[in-house]
């Protein structure tokens, strides 16, 4: 039985990543990047709330055993500039507008993270949630990266 199962591993074509050829390496580190870059966002926007916590007057110690996800840390960004800002709307008019694009980039990262196949031509194969097989360039993982860079720019300088 254990000579089957290695049989069907072998037929799905499974790879562990240090498999991947010299040529996919641009993928591999593409993927990094972004994975880097939303968790760097996650901590700055964390750190930005603190900041706002204390000119606020609020010297409490915010701990958690996890880290808070992004919905929530928007939400306390929504609610600390709402309180500091109550006459300026504009604060929170780009507010709403980053969390449109960091939604929009958060599925695009789901995708890439839950859904990776396989390297192909120019990119790499993913399957979306309804097991639909997509192409991603490294062209559009380079755009996505840089549009979530531009995005924690615009949140951070709120």
């Amino acid at each position: 039985m254990r000579g089957v199962s290695a049989e069907l591993a072998q037929d799905d074509k499974v790879k562990p990543a240090t498999a991947y050829a010299p040529e996919d390496a641009a993928l591999l580190c593409g993927i990094g990047r972004l994975v880097c870059t939303w968790t760097m966002l996650e901590q700055s926007l964390e750190a930005r709330l603190a900041e706002l916590r204390e000119t606020m007057g609020d010297v409490r110690t915010v701990g958690a055993r996890t880290r808070p996800a992004m919905t929530k840390l928007m939400t306390e960004l929504r609610t600390t500039v709402a309180m500091r800002d109550r006459r300026n709307a504009a604060a929170l008019t780009e507010i709403a507008e980053v969390e449109r694009d960091l939604q929009r980039i958060d599925r695009f990262r789901a995708l890439i993270i839950g859904g990776f196949q396989q390297p192909a031509h120019d990119g790499f194969l993913c399957r979306d949630l309804r097991n639909n097989a997509q192409h991603v360039s490294l062209e559009h993982l380079d755009e996505e990266i840089a549009a979530l860079e531009q995005v924690a720019q615009r949140l951070l300088n709120i």
